[in-house]
């Protein structure tokens, strides 16, 4: 798809479904794709098989789900398939299922599902199943919290619509935080001011734990650092002419790069070995757990 062909974006999230129907970027980055999905509706403990290419022994991936072993199977074909080969890859990908010791598999393609056919392959076999098809992931890919997965896999920027939703979901993640923090000091004020005996803390002392604004200047510092490493991805991609963004809204990131440079210097901010890539995600992920989010709540 040309940059012009790009450009002309569809409304009312039929982009990303064309998009995604019409999948050309080959198999691990489906894989990939599949396995952020999957950790965004609750699955955990994702192993991927072998992205790119190999013997997988029936499963592009082993997780868990609701404390059980799952495999999952990823279809995402150029086009939109016969529900007849929909469903023969399905039933192969469920043999997997019982090699491997599991209680269920995640189905995640770009396909075309009806309803009386989701039924179908839901019933076809004797385990848990959950299909992640072509609406299904649309609408995942088309909320606030997967807008940087969007542009990652489908090229597809915020319109100014979207802008205005993420924002929105951003004041209320902060007005959580603040919520959890006020719960958090009335307590420890609480416990302080009483004169019941003192809880066992171990070998510390209250005073010598972390404060709570430790953990948000922490918070606030990883996530800079994380947003600034994927903006240098962004950019690089803006100056190859692979993608295009908002004049106004490339100003404004511009700007807060810069910041982030004068706040830290260049030699903290990168690059940064795999190691600590994940060990930079990590931090973020425990801290934002503190503050009350969901494990695995990445987004900058």
């Amino acid at each position: 798809m040309s940059d012009r062909e790009k450009s002309m974006r569809r409304m009312e999230g039929t982009e990303t479904w064309h998009r995604l129907l019409e999948w050309d970027l080959g198999s691990a980055a489906s894989e990939r794709l599949a396995g952020i999905i999957l950790a965004h509706e609750g699955f955990r403990d994702i192993d991927p098989s072998h992205p790119m290419g190999g013997k997988d022994g029936l499963k592009d991936r082993v997780l868990t789900h609701n404390g059980r072993r799952w495999v999952a199977a990823v279809y995402f074909p150029r086009g939109q398939k016969a529900f007849s080969d929909i469903k023969k890859k399905f039933i192969h990908d469920c043999e997997g299922v019982v090699k491997n010791n599991a209680g269920g598999i995640a189905f995640v393609t770009n396909q075309e599902i009806k309803l009386s056919e989701r039924k179908e392959l839901a019933e076809e076999q004797n385990v848990d199943v959950q299909l992640f098809h072509l609406e299904r992931i649309c609408l995942l890919l088309n909320t606030p919290s997967l807008y940087g997965v969007r542009l990652e896999f489908l090229g597809i920027d915020m319109s100014k619509e979207e802008q205005l939703s993420f924002f929105a979901e951003h004041d209320s993640r902060i007005a959580k935080i603040e919520g959890v923090l006020s719960r958090l000091t009335f307590r420890i004020e609480d416990m302080l001011d009483s004169d019941c005996e003192e809880p066992d803390f171990g070998s510390k002392r209250i005073d010598e734990y972390r404060s709570i604004n430790d953990i948000l200047q922490a918070e606030q510092e990883f996530m800079e650092k994380i947003w600034f490493d994927r903006h240098l991805s962004l950019r690089h991609r803006v100056v190859q002419g692979i993608e295009i963004v908002d004049p106004t809204i490339w100003e404004g990131a511009l700007s807060s790069a810069k910041s982030i440079v004068e706040k830290y210097g260049e030699d903290d901010l990168g690059p940064y070995s795999d190691f600590e890539w994940g060990m930079l995600n990590g931090k973020l992920s425990a801290l934002r757990w503190i503050l009350g989010d969901e494990w695995d709540m990445l987004d900058t």
